[in-house]
Parts: structure tokens; C-alpha cells; sequence
């Protein structure tokens, strides 16, 4: 994965928050490091660690978003370790790559959609088509220039759901 893809670009917090979450050892995992940058959700319904999300993640009703890594994880290919992760808390504004910059125009402001992770990069996928009901990233702006896609975490579809 890729270190730094998506960052913070506004935080109407005076700190924000972080939790330290447990990452199962990749073997078992079966997944690779968490890089500082990298989205993250809970394992599986039930689950007690947090993975990278996937291609077309997140969803609401699969999904529970539990943030953006805020540090590398401490596991290793047979040891069990922790992250630290910025709570996806109402407000917060993230920037991350578009995944066609070309397309990026006034129509897909306020679209609902989800991340692509092609090869070891995440990128805010604008081209699927927005889903009120289902996708759990929503745009609320763009940089054309840049590529950056400006965006809100859904509260439907992170751990604090109906609390905010």
C-alpha cells in the first residue's frame, strides 16, 4: 500500500481524536501493512481488528469504517500488533487522489461513491456513479488542477452510525 494517500485537509476540531486499534498479523490476516494514510475498517461483523479497505469500500450495511491511519502498524507476518487511527468524526474534511482527474467537474459534487485501490494506491473513485443508499464517501469538492477530490466518511457507515 501507499503511505500518505488520503490526508486530512480540514479539521473543525481543536485536536482530533485517535484510537488505538488491534491489527491481526498479516498471515492471518491476510493482509499487508497498514500505512499512516491508509483508510481502515473493521475486519468483519463481529471482528476485533481493523484491515485496509477494499476496492468499492465503503458500503453501508458491509462496512464499519473505523478511519484514516493516523501511524504504521506495529504487526508483523506472525505477530499480532496495534495502529493508530483519526476518528472519523462529523465535520472532518479528506483529501485523496481522483481516480480519472479528467473527470473531475461540477457534476460529481455532493456524489455519494467509494475508494479504488488500484496496485498499492487509493484514490477516490468518481467515475462509479453516485448511490445515495449504498456508497459511503461523499464529495464536496475538487481541485482539477491537482487531482484532489475533497470528501466526507458517511456516519452511516462508520462506527458511530446513528450517534451523530
Amino acid at each position: 500500500m501507499a503511505k500518505g494517500d488520503v490526508s486530512i485537509a480540514y479539521n473543525p476540531y481543536n485536536s482530533l481524536p485517535t484510537l488505538t486499534c488491534l491489527v491481526e498479523d498479516y498471515t492471518t490476516s491476510s493482509d499487508t501493512q497498514i500505512l499512516a494514510g491508509e483508510p481502515v475498517k473493521l475486519s468483519a461483523a463481529g471482528g476485533n481488528n481493523v484491515v485496509h479497505l477494499a476496492t468499492g469500500d465503503p458500503e453501508y450495511g458491509t462496512d464499519i469504517v473505523f478511519g484514516i491511519a493516523a501511524s504504521d502498524d506495529t504487526a508483523t507476518t506472525t505477530v499480532d500488533g496495534t495502529v493508530k487511527v483519526y476518528a472519523p468524526l462529523p465535520g472532518i474534511i479528506y483529501k485523496c487522489k481522483a481516480t480519472t482527474p479528467a473527470n473531475l467537474a461540477t457534476g460529481v459534487v455532493y456524489d455519494c461513491v467509494t475508494f479504488d485501490l488500484t496496485g498499492t494506491t487509493y484514490t477516490v473513485d468518481e467515475d462509479e456513479g453516485s448511490d445515495e443508499k449504498v456508497h459511503g464517501l461523499r464529495i464536496v469538492d475538487y481541485d482539477a488542477v491537482t487531482g484532489d477530490v475533497f470528501f466526507e466518511i458517511k456516519g452511516c457507515v462508520t462506527r458511530y452510525d446513528d450517534l451523530v
